[in-house]
């Protein structure tokens, strides 16, 4: 069901028009939702691990959000049949769901970018 849901706000946010938005060199998007529990694990693991980095977090279900998401489906060539939650942008890479080839794959990626400044 939810995919179904996801696959019709996809559609709808396609015909209305994508973000232009440019995405901030060293931040990191987190594009989740309400009762996604993988969303939660990255949420987790992220605020843990990776506090003091530039992480946003943005519910798809919120303003326009989803056309964001869908930016940067259309960037990463990401088919909307196979698009889900969570989707971690990190510069010219992405991770998609939240696993332990995910987290490796986001450890990885992580390296390209710096801590914000502490005050």
């Amino acid at each position: 069901m939810k995919k179904v849901l996801t696959s019709l706000m996809l559609a709808i946010f396609i015909l209305i028009g994508g973000c232009q938005e440019k995405q901030a060199n060293n931040r990191i998007y987190v594009f989740s939702q309400p009762g996604c529990g993988h969303c939660v694990h990255a949420r987790d693991y992220m605020r843990r691990y990776y506090r003091n980095y530039d992480i946003r977090e943005l519910n798809i279900r919120e303003g326009k959000n989803m056309g964001y998401l869908l930016h940067f489906a259309r960037k990463y060539k990401i088919p909307e049949q196979t698009l889900g939650t969570p989707l971690i942008v990190m510069g010219e890479n992405y991770v998609m769901g939240w696993g332990e080839e995910q987290q490796r794959r986001f450890n990885r990626y992580i390296k390209k970018f710096r801590p914000k400044n502490r005050t």
